[in-house]
């Protein structure tokens, strides 16, 4: 049995669906199956399984069942696609970019998106590769795919809240400059989500910014902001 036919094989012997149910959550795909199994629940599969198999796995191995489950027919593999990147440091830093853009071309809606980008890519990774991390961010929120975009917003939360270097924040405010007239949610929830989390280590200037530009951004990420700002709280 390889890799993915034993994921695949647990998450039907634990679906809670319908042979035939769709996914419900938010700007998901009308195609994609949900199995609606608890995400603490595949944490726990998972964990076993990395045990199991992570003297074996070779980073080859890695990629193709990575890219197995991104191409996969349920919600639940695209959010284990973010465990397994988190689990194998040593392979994700690995990883070209332009395979990640793939990957990232098969994600749909927030959920799935934010499995992957919103806390897996730490800043000291980035900083280490930041030429080609911030053409690859750059790039992102210029895509015709909404879901890419939101990722180019989303892949920064994680360093904007963790390392206090100017190119996080900068690279951010330029990312919302770019997409800040969009209204899909997808957008203007990750414009808000982006901007909070770089109040930590950036408040004054994410303050002037939201003032100087409270007409052009997005209702949500003004109001949300503010709040942070103000009481330190969401």
């Amino acid at each position: 049995m390889t890799h993915i036919d034993d994921i695949k094989n647990w998450l039907e012997t634990h679906s809670k669906a319908d042979e035939n149910a769709q996914a419900t959550h938010s700007n998901a795909s009308p195609d994609r199956v949900e199995h609606r199994i608890a995400v603490p629940k595949m944490r726990a599969y998972l964990k076993v399984w990395v045990d199991d198999n992570k003297d074996t796995l070779t980073y080859d191995d890695w990629v193709k069942l990575l890219d197995a489950l991104y191409h996969g027919q349920s919600l639940e593999e695209r959010i284990m696609t973010g465990m397994l990147l988190s689990h194998f440091g040593d392979f994700r830093r690995r990883l070209s970019l332009s395979q990640l853009g793939v990957w990232l071309g098969q994600l749909d809606g927030w959920k799935e998106v934010d499995y992957t980008c919103q806390s897996v890519f730490v800043a000291d990774e980035m900083l280490a590769n930041w030429t080609a991390w911030d053409a690859f961010l750059c790039g992102l929120v210029r895509d015709d795919n909404v879901n890419k975009r939101r990722a180019g917003i989303v892949l920064l939360v994680r360093p904007v809240r963790e390392h206090d270097d100017v190119r996080f924040v900068t690279l951010l405010l330029a990312q919302v400059e770019l997409l800040k007239h969009e209204k899909d949610k997808r957008i203007t929830k990750a414009i808000s989500w982006g901007l909070r989390e770089a109040v930590k280590h950036n408040h004054t200037l994410i303050q002037d910014y939201v003032d100087v530009n409270a007409d052009t951004l997005p209702a949500i990420a003004v109001r949300e902001t503010r709040k942070k700002l103000t009481t330190g709280k969401k």
